[in-house]
């Protein structure tokens, strides 16, 4: 189902289920998947620099995303949702928390904050500066 909010540029790791991207796409964004765009045993400072250099927000379940590496200036820019629990509950937290995203990244925007970083479970989402 599409709807008339705001549009979001995700940028889909290859851990994602398809699931989520077939979720966001008929929410009406914008979803680019790694598989079709670098290979999907890329490193992950490959798939981070994609993602932003795209101006894309990166969707991963990958921990290794919480690294200090990508705290660094190098990712400055680098705006991503870790997604965190099981398999089978990261659809539903997403259907849950996708309201929150949407509204976060848009303020964000007109703000003039340059990424957004958010931690989103079934019953729990974070976000950090």
């Amino acid at each position: 189902m599409t709807r008339s909010g705001p549009k979001l540029p995700f940028f889909l790791d290859n851990n994602v289920p398809d699931s989520i991207g077939d979720y966001l796409q008929g929410r009406g964004h914008s979803v680019y998947r790694q598989r079709a765009y670098i290979p999907t045993d890329s490193p992950d400072p490959v798939v981070a620099t994609t993602a932003m250099e795209a101006g894309r927000i990166l969707v991963t379940q990958d921990k290794d995303f919480n690294n200090q590496r990508f705290m660094k200036e190098r990712f400055s820019r680098l705006s991503r949702i870790s997604l965190v629990g099981p398999a089978h509950t990261l659809l539903p937290a997403m259907k849950e928390h996708i309201d929150l995203l949407e509204f976060q990244w848009t303020r964000g925007r007109a703000q003039g904050v340059e990424r957004m970083i958010a931690f989103v479970k079934a019953g729990d989402i974070r976000f950090k500066a």
